[in-house]
């Protein structure tokens, strides 16, 4: 009898932990950080790749400046 009761008790705290992953789920969800965040994320993206665009740049103007210096 006591492995049912155990057995009654694990399966309802299931179901109440499944309720309660659902219900932060949906307020994640509906809050839309998530899209945002997404947002954030290419556009940090999109500013490192600029920068390192810039940095290249930058150093084949700082060789091409060595080489004319030299000659």
């Amino acid at each position: 009898m006591e492995f049912y009761g155990a057995l009654v008790v694990s399966l309802i705290s299931l179901i109440v932990v499944l309720i309660f992953a659902a219900i932060v789920r949906y307020a994640i969800d509906s809050s839309k950080t998530s899209k945002k965040l997404d947002v954030l994320i290419k556009e940090v993206h999109y500013l490192k790749t600029e920068i390192k665009k810039m940095q290249h740049h930058k150093q084949q103007d700082g060789s091409k400046h060595i080489i004319d210096e030299k000659v």
